[in-house]
């Protein structure tokens, strides 16, 4: 080969080199900016109560909420809370636990935060249940109330 061509060859080698630093430079993650935690802005609410399972499901663990409530003789418990899709549902275990059958019966549901606020409301009906019977309230919300902490639910 001629000196000219060995020349030629070298620079393209060297072009090829220099090409390939700097792609790699570029796309190569930084580790500080990793590392470093995103700080809450005052629009990001942190969501204490509130497990993501791996679907993207929002799932309330409040303990509050668990709590047994009683309204007309009906024990509503086992409560549990998601969101998804744009969805929250409500879903709880109701059981008579009068003497006599229930008659059919309209309830208001109100989600609350840890200090007590009203996040959001919904109503919904209880079927007529004999005693001793168990039914599940199933209710839905079109808001994200994952992060609710504790509920009340009353007769309408």
């Amino acid at each position: 080969m001629k000196k000219q061509e060995m020349k030629f060859i070298g620079i393209l080698i060297l072009i090829g080199v220099i090409t390939i630093a700097i792609i790699y430079f570029c796309t190569k993650p930084k580790k500080e900016e990793n590392n470093i935690e995103k700080p809450v802005t005052q629009n990001e609410k942190v969501e204490e109560y509130v497990q993501v399972l791996e679907d993207g499901t929002k799932y309330n663990t409040s303990t509050k909420l668990k709590e047994p409530k009683i309204v007309e003789g009906l024990e509503i418990s086992n409560i549990q809370l998601t969101y998804k899709n744009g969805q929250s549902v409500v879903l709880a275990d109701v059981v008579n636990t009068k003497n006599e059958k229930s008659k059919l019966i309209a309830v208001e549901l109100i989600l609350l935060d840890k200090d007590g606020n009203e996040i959001e409301k919904t109503q919904g009906l209880i079927e007529p249940l004999n005693a001793g019977a168990k039914t599940q309230l199933n209710m839905g919300l079109s808001k994200d109330c994952a992060n609710a902490y504790n509920f009340t639910i009353v007769k309408k």
